[in-house]
């Protein structure tokens, strides 16, 4: 069995991580932990101000492996955000994907090879008609843990005539701010960290006795 020294936050199949008494990171499982894999994909939902915001919908493995990796790094202040990220991040991340659509040659001169470079500081993306929305995590100036999730300009890929209630990018950018951001303590992030390892070693062990058991139906 895997080593779970500390129990997982959960209500039912809910897996919990809490940022506040009114705020929190759910994934709404539809099966007991028993029964998940490495492709197993589920919603990562953010509840904040009585609503809830899609935060990704992919495996829930790779999800909590990326998860286990940001949030180290933030605790040993390897995410100080890139000199060219001097505005919001989100605003910028807004800037960079309206030129990639609109006119790719002037891309920002200071990307990586890999592209933009916040992306380096992304944890999720979930895109819906209605919302899309990034989650990252850095580290303030200061050095401490912000969590941050932010809007895409809704109608990147629409045309004007499509949609009844769309707004040209120059407009809609002027008023854009952050959907949600919030500083995580040391303590919640070593909770978080702990949380979403023990999903991942829960995974790998389901993994392991799931190929242990075909290779005894094989075998008999």
């Amino acid at each position: 069995m895997p080593n779970n020294r500390k129990i997982l936050t959960m209500t039912k199949y809910e897996i919990t991580f809490i940022i506040n008494d009114k705020t929190k990171i759910i994934i709404p499982l539809k099966d007991p932990m028993e029964f998940l894999g490495p492709i197993y994909i589920e919603k990562i939902l953010l509840i904040f101000n009585g609503h809830k915001a899609l935060l990704s919908k992919t495996t829930i493995y790779h999800d909590m492996l990326h998860f286990s990796d940001l949030l180290k790094k933030a605790l040993n202040q390897e995410l100080f955000l890139h000199y060219s990220i001097t505005l919001d991040i989100g605003y910028h991340h807004n800037e960079y994907l309206y030129i990639g659509v609109n006119n790719p040659k002037n891309l920002f001169t200071d990307n990586n090879d890999d592209g933009w470079n916040g992306y380096d500081y992304n944890l999720w993306s979930a895109r819906n008609k209605l919302t899309s929305l990034d989650t990252w995590i850095y580290n303030a100036s200061d050095g401490s843990i912000i969590l941050e999730v932010t809007p895409i300009y809704p109608y990147l890929f629409s045309e004007p005539e499509e949609e009844p209630n769309y707004i040209p990018y120059e407009e809609w950018i002027k008023t854009y701010k952050p959907y949600f951001i919030t500083t995580l303590s040391r303590e919640t992030a070593e909770q978080w960290i702990e949380q979403a390892e023990q999903i991942i070693r829960m995974v790998e062990y389901n993994e392991k006795r799931m190929q242990y058991r075909s290779k005894i139906d094989v075998e008999s």
